[in-house]
């Protein structure tokens, strides 16, 4: 493949390279220094392709701050392609990945120097596990597995990655604040207990693993490798049973069902076997979590959202206890 081919028009039409899908644009254009980002975007991509001998393909769509979109490198191989807008959360995927090696996540092929340029293994068929026909406990249980899979490379070295305690005091002081200034009728019992959960939680950790960050089942494919594979990692350094609460809730949402606490029981206890963390604490990290998404939501004017993470987090609180 030739440098002129990689950056050319291909055998689609429209604007090359390809650009991003609207939804994603408007929502890095509202970001301090997205505009100029953006404006830079087809050069960027048009620089990577031809450095990397690759062909670049329509984007795909979803995700908030990166193109993303599958390409063929120099030898024909299929792979993607991901240019992210430089943010704190995306800053160590790379480093996460080289870590992980493909155990329950997608292998990095390369990365740019600032590590905001990624080739990345391509999932086939690639159906997210949110869409996957089949028992939500078999599901859940399935994302677990791999869930587990990252946690077993085990943290040998620093690998420069954020520490959870580190954050989550962040966010501990953050959602104090958000709950004083917002006055959202939140229970106070429940949110005081999350803020001290934020604080407890990580320093109490019996172990310490490189994170997902962002477990949800929207971020696992379906690959031809191993069953699911991880992708979009938002990682830090710190204990495992941070990462569950998006899986948990999400694969089959609890909060549907007419009695939510058989299910969040339930499942816990299937994330505790799999994982083997204890329920009580996967449930803790649970509350926390829900707590300080709601205050988030709150905070950029999502009542609904927040309310619903609210439900769930007193949901969970009352299944063990809290």
């Amino acid at each position: 493949m030739t440098a002129a081919a990689a950056s050319g028009p291909g055998s689609g039409t429209g604007p090359w390279p390809p650009p991003l899908p609207a939804d994603v644009a408007d929502n890095v254009a509202g970001l301090r220094g997205g505009p100029d980002w953006l404006a830079g975007l087809p050069r960027r991509l048009a620089a990577v392709a031809r450095e990397w001998n690759l062909e670049l393909g329509r984007p795909f769509t979803g995700g908030s701050c990166s193109w993303a979109g599958p390409v063929r490198t120099a030898d024909g191989g299929p792979a993607v392609l991901k240019l992210s807008f430089p943010h704190r959360e995306a800053r160590g995927e790379a480093a996460a990945l080289r870590l992980w090696d493909g155990a329950g996540a997608v292998r990095l092929l390369r990365a740019s120097d600032d590590g905001f340029a990624l080739l990345l293994e391509r999932c086939r068929p690639g159906r997210p596990l949110a869409h996957a026909p089949g028992d939500p406990e078999g599901l859940l249980a399935a994302g677990a597995r791999a869930l587990a899979g990252l946690w077993s490379r085990g943290v040998r070295a620093d690998p420069g990655l954020e520490r959870l305690a580190d954050v989550l005091a962040e966010w501990a002081d953050l959602t104090a604040e958000r709950h004083a200034r917002l006055r959202t009728g939140a229970d106070p019992g429940l949110v005081r207990t999350a803020v001290d959960l934020m604080t407890a939680l990580p320093r109490s950790a019996a172990r310490a693993a490189v994170l997902h960050g962002d477990f949800n089942p929207g971020n696992v494919l379906s690959a031809e490798r191993a069953p699911w594979l991880a992708i979009d990692p938002k990682p830090m350094v710190g204990d495992p049973g941070y990462d569950l609460w998006p899986l948990l809730v999400q694969v089959d949402p609890p909060m549907a069902h007419p009695d939510p606490a058989p299910v969040l029981r339930r499942r816990l206890a299937l994330c505790a076997e799999v994982l083997g963390e204890p329920a009580d604490r996967l449930a803790a990290w649970s509350v926390a979590r829900a707590v300080e998404s709601a205050f988030d939501r709150f905070d950029r004017g999502d009542a609904d959202g927040g309310a619903a993470d609210l439900a769930q987090a007193s949901a969970v609180a009352r299944v063990v206890g809290l």
